[in-house]
């Protein structure tokens, strides 16, 4: 079937705006040369009116306009890395040079952007699936290659389709079909913290009622830790650590906040600042001898070994998976993701506030997210999915109270 049998190709919505039959919106003018070009906008109505606006603009004033096509993966992933990538947070920054080099270029490095089709982006999500990475972390590659292309069509003059905007749903990573962040079940909180030596145990206990990210406790000064007060005692979180030790402030705007703390919580805070050889308003609350802070791998070891000597109110142990030995009686480690790590206070802290009746807003606030819909993307199916199980456990003993008192009559 031919093109005119089968409909116009696109149709004009404005000036020099026109919509595709698939409701991809692309801006069509002439270049210095007289030549008809076509511009590709990945949005809507708005952002096609901006790409137009601003190509008018570079004609007006003799610009060159004309179509990049030629323009290869590698070169615009590195024009992209050197460009607006240096200006993210250094963690930032490493995550998406990684997802670059360790899984695009040797894909797509020589291809040209408009060689790289929708189906290759599937196959990509497939095969890093059999290689085990983690759906958030599939997530990210794709988001990068979608970075990349907004990238080349902004700032090196192509105009073709991104294929990202191509990908069927079923076809994109599903970060809901992760494995599930293990939190603190039961007493398990409260007995790994009593196991642990301090200082270690007043990070825990700190973690544990404020929800707060491990970088942001390892970057904690005194200046922002006011406990004098019965009534006010807060903690601000207003910068962080990195894994290299390096201090820079809060992971986004809003992450920066002021948490309230309970008396008996301020108490613990005095107690570890009258231990602590460094106490100035500028030394880190949780430091080393040398006034260092924590390094993130120390605190993690400090964890294990907490949760090691954790132990029931029975005396058995809090984490038996911690205690399995093989046949020749080495220690064998459990199986990755079975015991709470230091991102699991965070999770258990939302988890308890939901059930306690908080809402989205406010565990939000609690755990410096930028807004509830960060929340919610995070964790939407950990929060709803405990919040669910104990109102369906209530609902049940409250709809079959009759036929569940039977059955206990008749055993």
């Amino acid at each position: 079937m031919t093109a005119s049998s089968s409909g116009p190709r696109r149709e004009r919505v404005e000036r020099n705006i026109y919509r595709r039959v698939s409701g991809i919106y692309e801006v069509g003018f002439r270049d210095a040369g007289g030549r008809q070009r076509w511009r590709t906008v990945d949005g809507g109505i708005t952002a096609a009116r901006a790409v137009r606006d601003q190509l008018l603009a570079q004609r007006g004033r003799g610009e060159r306009v004309a179509d990049n096509g030629r323009l290869r993966f590698g070169y615009a992933a590195q024009r992209w890395l050197e460009g607006p990538v240096v200006d993210l947070r250094p963690a930032t920054q490493g995550c998406y040079r990684n997802a670059v080099e360790q899984h695009l270029l040797a894909r797509f490095e020589t291809h040209r952007l408009d060689a790289v089709t929708p189906d290759d982006l599937a196959t990509l999500v497939r095969e890093l699936r059999r290689h085990g990475l983690a759906e958030s972390t599939i997530v990210i590659v794709v988001g990068v290659v979608n970075r990349i292309y907004r990238y080349a069509a902004r700032r090196l003059g192509w105009a073709g389709t991104n294929p990202v905007s191509l990908m069927l749903s079923s076809e994109r990573p599903k970060p809901s079909q992760g494995l599930r962040r293990r939190v603190f079940e039961g007493a398990e909180l409260e007995q790994t913290i009593a196991a642990a030596d301090e200082p270690y145990r007043t990070l825990f206990t700190v973690a544990a009622l404020t929800g707060a990210r491990l970088s942001e406790l390892l970057g904690l000064k005194w200046d922002r830790v006011r406990v004098d007060s019965h009534d006010d005692a807060e903690i601000e979180f207003a910068s962080q650590v990195d894994r290299h030790g390096t201090l820079s402030p809060t992971k986004t705007d809003g992450s920066a906040r002021t948490v309230p703390i309970p008396e008996q919580r301020a108490r613990i805070l005095r107690d570890h600042k009258l231990r602590s050889m460094h106490v100035g308003p500028i030394d880190f609350v949780f430091a080393t001898r040398s006034g260092r802070p924590f390094g993130q791998r120390n605190i993690a070891r400090a964890l294990r070994i907490a949760q090691t000597k954790a132990t029931t109110p029975a005396g058995e142990p809090t984490f038996p998976a911690l205690h399995v030995r093989d046949e020749h009686g080495r220690h064998v480690s459990p199986p990755h993701g079975t015991i709470p790590s230091m991102h699991s206070f965070r999770h258990t802290v939302a988890s308890r506030a939901l059930l306690a009746g908080e809402s989205i807003d406010e565990i939000a606030f609690l755990l410096g997210h930028r807004d509830a819909n960060v929340t919610r993307a995070v964790y939407v199916r950990e929060l709803a999915d405990a919040r669910r199980r104990t109102m369906r456990r209530s609902r049940m003993v409250d709809e079959f109270a009759d036929l569940l008192g039977g059955a206990t009559d008749g055993v």
